[in-house]
């Protein structure tokens, strides 16, 4: 992933630290930036947008602190934190172990430190991703049988009608793979856009045309439309 792919969300209730950290990450080229002064604020901007990384002071305003507003925020979603913090004491670096800590910026920091730290993130956040695919496409099967005459190759994410490939797009290719991952499964709206949009503002009239796209080029699959909820792909029994 590019820097300017990334969605950084820095939680800061100081204006004049915001403003530093917020500049350092533009030169770096990050430019998907979110900022909330509240554990309250973080969570709801959280429930709405796909963040990849959060730059958490662990002194903010409210009632609870960083390292509080990171555990919550952990329970429902996977989001590395980088701590910032004025103390660089071993207590407090305790305190954030049962936390998702991916790393720490001791104040005052320069462009370098963020640089550096993040950096060694993004590296982590690779691996884990790349080991944690590794592990699902190993588990696969070979190919998904959907009907007599479609078949799905979710190691290589291919389509095929008796045995000649079809033509997806992205986003179609997408939404067939996390069905077929999930297959038989009711899958809701929000965990499409969290999973396959990575992005909680997505409508879902925008869900609803691609899938209904998806299901125009594949006529005998059934993926059965569940009012106000989602979708579920039904595999062939016969």
């Amino acid at each position: 992933m590019k820097s300017r792919d990334f969605n950084i969300l820095i939680v800061e209730d100081e204006f004049i630290a915001f403003e530093y950290l917020k500049n350092i990450l533009l030169s770096l080229d990050f430019n998907n930036i979110f900022q909330a002064k509240s554990a309250k604020e973080s969570i709801e901007i959280v429930k709405k947008q796909h963040i990849d990384l959060a730059l958490m002071d662990i002194n903010i305003e409210g009632n609870l602190d960083g390292i509080e507003c990171a555990r919550v925020i952990n329970k429902d979603y996977f989001i590395p934190i980088i701590y910032t913090t004025a103390y660089g004491d071993t207590n407090t670096i305790n305190e954030t172990k049962q936390s998702n800590v991916f790393g720490y910026l001791v104040k005052p920091f320069s462009l370098q430190d963020v640089e550096a730290t993040i950096k060694v993130v993004i590296h982590l956040l690779s691996k884990f991703n790349k080991e944690k695919k590794n592990k699902e496409t190993e588990a696969l099967p070979d190919f998904i049988a959907l009907t007599k005459d479609y078949k799905f190759y979710p190691k290589t994410a291919t389509l095929t009608y008796k045995e000649e490939p079809i033509s997806l797009t992205k986003k179609e290719l997408s939404v067939l793979n996390f069905f077929c991952r999930n297959i038989n499964q009711n899958i809701s709206y929000d965990t499409m856009r969290e999973y396959i949009w990575y992005s909680k503002s997505v409508s879902s009239s925008t869900i609803r045309d691609t899938v209904s796209r998806l299901k125009n080029k594949i006529p005998e699959v059934e993926i059965e439309n569940i009012i106000n909820f989602g979708y579920i792909l039904k595999k062939d029994k016969s």
